[in-house]
């Protein structure tokens, strides 16, 4: 790969998209386990849809049309193939107690609001880990999930307002009790 005025221009052979696959699978191995294990809370789960989402990953490499895009495009393959694996399951899953610590060096506030986010839709969901937990911006949740920036507004709008009235919801249940 080569840098001209700051954009990196790649070789379009095969073997150079292989070498810079495996390369980006290295570098975001965590990453892509963060983000499968946030959806599944179990840790074999999470490292099943990882294995999965590499092999879906390397099997259309070549349906890769901008491989500039490549960490994008396989973080996206993590998040359905994380819904998948749910929507086969079919079941929910909540985080223990360990695993919230583990999540996060979290307060009592942000383990509360962690439960309340396992409440939401899906793609709610995923717009508040790539957004929150992962640090993405709008134009990059955009490009990742294929959806117009101002739909991504709006959803994470929408996914934030959710989440105070669960937040308070639990707050004042835990209060009355």
């Amino acid at each position: 790969r080569t840098q001209i005025g700051g954009e990196i221009l790649f070789n379009k052979s095969e073997s150079t998209k292989e070498k810079l696959f495996e390369e980006t699978i290295i570098a975001l191995q965590k990453d892509l386990y963060k983000l499968a294990y946030y959806y599944v809370k179990n840790e074999n789960d999470a490292m099943d849809i990882l294995q999965d989402s590499i092999i879906k990953s390397y099997t259309n490499l070549h349906k890769l049309k901008d491989i500039n895009s490549l960490d994008k495009w396989i973080k996206r393959i993590v998040i359905n193939t994380s819904i998948d694996f749910i929507r086969k399951n079919n079941r929910l899953t909540s985080l223990g107690e360990e695993e919230l610590i583990n999540l996060k060096d979290s307060k009592e506030d942000n383990r509360e609001l962690i439960h309340c986010l396992e409440d939401l839709d899906p793609q709610l969901k995923t717009i508040i880990i790539l957004k929150y937990f992962h640090g993405y911006t709008i134009n990059e949740i955009a490009d990742i999930l294929e959806l117009s920036i101002s739909k991504v507004k709006n959803k994470l709008h929408k996914s934030l307002e959710l989440l105070r009235i669960n937040f308070k919801e639990d707050n004042y249940e835990r209060a009355i009790l």
